[in-house]
């Protein structure tokens, strides 16, 4: 039995049932036993398992959306700031995503959670989008098909197709380039430079 367990755990731990077993899967008593704790530990942090859901729904919404939009725009350049948002996005837990999407279609406060993860994604992916697509309208409609497209690559295949996804993800950043750049730019070798690198926190 483990004698230190913190909230973060608690989360991770979630996310990996959602992972594995989908929204019906995550229960209290699973949830304790991957940890090896009691449900005296479970309710010492959150006090019940209605006070549970939010509080792991804010937890995914913070480390996987604001933390990634935070990290994206640490550089000043338009093109690492695209390379940045794209290798995170694919590292992503898309299973527990495709669970909590589910989970959202049940639950009006996972709904909640979930309409609002959509758009601050959309709006992050839009802001970045603008750096090399100066028109608004066309970035309002590319950032939408961004968020469309992961939507659409988490729900297609289970598991998710990491090479397959990698392949979409690339195609949409040259899209974007393609939308923002002379004939001689759309074309030019990408291959990321040292201001490109991904930071190693975010594995």
């Amino acid at each position: 039995m483990h004698l230190s367990v913190t909230r973060e755990d608690y989360f991770e731990a979630a996310m990996k049932i959602l992972a594995a077993n989908g929204y019906l899967g995550l229960k209290m008593t699973s949830l304790c036993s991957a940890l090896g704790v009691t449900t005296g530990s479970f309710y010492n942090y959150f006090g019940s398992w209605d006070a549970f859901a939010p509080q792991l729904l804010t937890y995914w919404e913070k480390e996987q959306t604001l933390r990634i939009e935070e990290l994206s725009n640490q550089s000043d350049d338009p093109i690492a700031r695209m390379f940045t948002m794209k290798e995170l996005a694919t590292r992503l837990p898309h299973e527990a995503e495709v669970a909590i999407r589910a989970w959202s279609n049940s639950d009006p406060v996972v709904a909640v959670f979930q309409q609002r993860v959509d758009e601050e994604r959309i709006q992050a992916l839009r802001s970045v989008i603008l750096g090399l697509v100066p028109d608004s309208n066309t970035a309002d409609l590319l950032a939408l098909i961004g968020i469309s497209l992961l939507v659409g690559v988490q729900s297609l295949r289970e598991p998710v197709d990491r090479d397959e996804r990698h392949r979409v993800f690339d195609a949409f950043e040259d899209l974007i380039r393609g939308q923002g750049a002379s004939p001689d730019e759309s074309t030019s070798p990408k291959e990321p430079t040292n201001s490109m690198r991904v930071p190693s926190t975010c594995e």
